[in-house]
């Protein structure tokens, strides 16, 4: 490479390092262990511009001493709720709290950690489609195997005909989504944990996700029936929750859109005859 060809390179790399800030949420409750190994692949990034929001929902846990006083890095924000208040309302303040220079934001649970070249690999594709405001890569276990199904490569997908509905996009995924876009969108707080669905369908009324085949994030043990909360739940909890969820968008004007109401009415009929 010329000199000319070097310089311009590590131009564009400090452009990128220093105007494409990360914000990486995590909740934890009683994973102290688990979360030191998600923060430890944040350390391990080529690229090095983000920053970590964690949000403890369990205050009175004493393994949690240790990792808050072991904190050094000014790149990593630690809070603690006051009372257990569930996953929701911990992802709502972490989102409340991403700096105003962050510019994506992306969300990584306590008993997962990040592929050293996951923000590396969002920061290209960021750079290569200026256009898009929502990335989707792998969730995948320890073996590389992926958790996430997708039909095609580099794609542009719905995320109310294509994941919800007509179940062409499957399996937990890795959420890259523009700050200013995520900002003014909330999970819902009246159910404790689960159903994320409602965070990234709101999304998707603005955006749709484009997916790129990349083991970004890494889980071990994972069930894809078992590791579901709403499986977990007894059949009148279900209906319970899918009922607050129906109200809940009322409140916001989501049963105006006919997705939402196709497929609150899929869920009720899944839960009532199968």
């Amino acid at each position: 490479m010329n000199q000319s060809g070097l310089l311009y390179g590590l131009s564009t790399l400090w452009t990128l390092q220093t105007n494409m800030r990360f914000s990486i949420i995590t909740p934890t409750h009683k994973r102290a262990d688990n979360l030191a190994r998600a923060v430890q692949s944040l350390l391990q990034q080529t690229y090095t511009d983000w920053e970590m929001i964690i949000v403890n929902d369990s205050p009175h846990d004493r393994a949690y001493q240790h990792f808050a006083s072991s904190i050094n890095d000014a790149r990593i924000h630690y809070h603690v709720n006051d009372t257990n208040k569930g996953v929701n309302y911990s992802r709502n303040r972490a989102l409340a709290a991403v700096s105003s220079d962050s510019k994506w934001v992306l969300f990584l649970d306590d008993d997962d950690y990040f592929a050293p070249d996951t923000l590396a690999t969002f920061a290209e594709l960021i750079t290569s489609h200026k256009n898009k405001k929502w990335f989707v890569t792998n969730r995948a276990l320890v073996n590389g195997t992926p958790v996430t199904k997708f039909p095609r490569d580099n794609v542009s997908y719905s995320y109310a005909w294509s994941y919800l509905i007509l179940k062409r996009c499957k399996g937990d995924a890795t959420h890259c989504i523009e700050t200013k876009l995520a900002s003014s969108i909330r999970f819902s707080e009246r159910i404790k944990q689960a159903e994320e669905w409602f965070f990234f369908y709101q999304v998707g009324l603005r955006s749709r996700m484009y997916y790129r085949d990349h083991n970004s994030t890494i889980t071990e043990g994972y069930d894809a029936k078992g590791g579901l909360n709403f499986r977990k739940r007894t059949f009148g909890d279900q209906l319970e929750t899918l009922s607050i969820l129906f109200y809940e968008g009322i409140e916001k004007g989501l049963v105006y859109r006919p997705t939402f109401g196709i497929y609150i009415f899929l869920r009720m009929l899944k839960k009532i005859f199968f």
